[in-house]
């Protein structure tokens, strides 16, 4: 490396040069298809009835009036009654109808009865965390108290972290279609696509072989859509349900 010099100005052949990006031209066109793009012929809308509570466990949950509703072709239950659940958002059920104003309308049709439990927002909040809360883990090495004793000053502070989320122009999700019993094809909005296939594999029971993964182009990830997410799964079941292709995308919220 000590003998390396950087090239001339004159025998670059990329640095510094101007390059047309190999997808310029159908975005620029708005002929690039997006996973929030894709529809196909009796393709059904996902949604998902989420948890309102950071901490709960779930008593009872009545889906009967949301499954006799016009368009609605699949309810599936995620997570049922006994579930303790940890954090607000949580995937409780999961929709699909003909349309996306009719997989919401079900989503409201849907009663599912909560115990809230207590939980915990900041550390010094701790004690109203109730007995549930878990105390995280503390390794400790040396001796602190003795450290504090001999130091020259001492300083407190609390620190914390900001939210960061990844705000992408396309949200998460995905197409799923099963093309017979064991096949799937997976449409999804990922970073992943060459490892992608393994996630829906597991937990569907199927060979990852048998996963035919497409994805065009992805609306944004900065480092969040390597993974299947259950919303993923979760349409797929719906999609092996109904025997029809779902569309499965998280919305802003």
């Amino acid at each position: 490396m000590a003998n390396y010099k950087w090239p001339e100005a004159s025998k670059r052949s990329l640095i510094g040069k101007r390059h047309s990006r190999l997808d310029g031209s159908v975005k620029v066109q708005g002929k690039a298809k997006y996973t929030s793009d894709m529809k196909g012929p009796g393709m059904l809308y996902g949604k998902i009835v989420r948890c309102p509570y950071a901490h709960a466990k779930i008593v009872s949950i009545d889906t009967s009036a949301a499954e006799k509703m016009p368009g609605v072709k699949a309810v599936k239950i995620v997570q049922g009654p006994g579930t303790e659940i940890h954090w607000a958002g949580d995937e409780i059920i999961a929709i699909a109808a003909t349309e996306m104003a009719l997989a919401e309308d079900a989503a409201r049709a849907v009663k599912v009865e909560y115990e809230k439990l207590p939980h915990l927002v900041r550390e010094e909040d701790l004690s109203k965390a109730g007995d549930r809360a878990k105390p995280a883990e503390e390794k400790i090495q040396g001796d602190p108290d003795k450290g504090f004793q001999e130091a020259e000053a001492v300083a407190q502070g609390v620190y914390g972290v900001p939210v960061i989320t990844h705000c992408t122009l396309e949200t998460h999700g995905s197409v799923t279609d099963w093309q017979g019993e064991n096949q799937l094809h997976a449409f999804i909005s990922t970073q992943a696509v060459s490892s992608v296939g393994q996630g829906f594999a597991q937990p569907l029971k199927i060979p990852t072989a048998n996963v035919h993964v497409q994805q065009q182009h992805v609306g944004g990830g900065f480092g969040s859509k390597f993974s299947t997410d259950r919303w993923d799964i979760e349409g797929a079941r719906l999609a092996k349900m109904s025997g029809k292709p779902v569309r499965m995308m998280n919305n802003r919220e």
